[in-house]
């Protein structure tokens, strides 16, 4: 609700909420969600201007430290994780790139965030890859208890995940989920690819009881699996889940991929 007040300005009598086209339509996973962080909305936001240090900063951040409220990174010899304030399309966005295939880097926060049954979430990136169907493109949740390699974080090397985009081979957006290494497999869809060398919309959205992967807005399939894989936060038993993104070569050494930001609103 909005209230005018005269001469005080303008007076919001609840959370912003966004002003999404609602259940049904595109990018439905935004409807009603906050915008801004506040008592009821919990919302992380990173354009990626800026990311990494090539030298180290006195008194500050040591050389190729992860900035903007990152723990950490696993880059694979080779691998790079830099902003690029160039690329076209984007008011900055952090650029993977690596001289070897099967090679790749990612980041990830603190393990706080957490999925509670009830509860709405959504994680959504801008991506955009040289080659949509030989690269990894994830991001998602995850419990960060493997950090060898990049792949680590999306695959169920993780004990707990929640993990959505390109997986090698295909151009076609997948979701994998698993909880206490349960070994499930990727789903998969083929309602809708992203192209090579453009900017696509990617989403992970959760109403409080099923799991939906998102393409440019459209939803392109929902979890089939049990909800005992979904990797839950209770009050007896709290799991908390680290933030991450990252990308991954497939057999072409020289392709790259661009992430524009990544956003996540968790309703408290």
């Amino acid at each position: 609700m909005v209230q005018l007040v005269a001469g005080a300005g303008t007076a919001i009598g609840g959370p912003l909420l966004s002003t999404s086209q609602g259940q049904g339509r595109k990018y439905a996973y935004r409807n009603r969600m906050g915008m801004v962080p506040c008592a009821e909305f919990d919302v992380f936001h990173d354009d990626f201007h800026s990311f990494m240090v090539s030298t180290a900063i006195t008194n500050g951040p040591v050389a190729n430290t992860p900035l903007n409220g990152w723990q950490g990174a696993i880059i694979d010899t080779g691998a790079t994780i830099v902003a690029d304030t160039t690329v076209y399309g984007a008011n900055g966005a952090l650029l993977f790139d690596s001289d070897g295939a099967t090679e790749g880097a990612a980041i990830y926060t603190t393990e706080s965030f957490q999925i509670i049954a009830g509860k709405r979430f959504f994680i959504e990136c801008r991506v955009n890859t040289e080659l949509a169907d030989d690269s990894d493109v994830q991001f998602g949740l995850s419990s960060v208890n493997v950090t060898s390699d990049p792949e680590d974080l999306w695959t169920t090397d993780s004990t707990d995940l929640v993990a959505f985009g390109l997986l090698d081979g295909s151009a076609y957006p997948a979701m994998l989920v698993d909880t206490g290494n349960g070994g499930t497999a990727a789903q998969t869809q083929t309602v809708k690819a992203c192209t090579s060398a453009a900017w696509h919309v990617l989403a992970i959205g959760y109403d409080g009881t099923y799991l939906r992967g998102y393409v440019d807005g459209d939803e392109v399939l929902r979890w089939s699996g049990a909800s005992t894989t979904i990797p839950l936060s209770t009050s007896g038993s709290p799991m908390t889940l680290a933030l991450f993104c990252g990308f991954r070569n497939g057999s072409a050494a020289t392709t790259e991929g661009h992430i524009d930001y990544i956003r996540a609103v968790f309703e408290r």
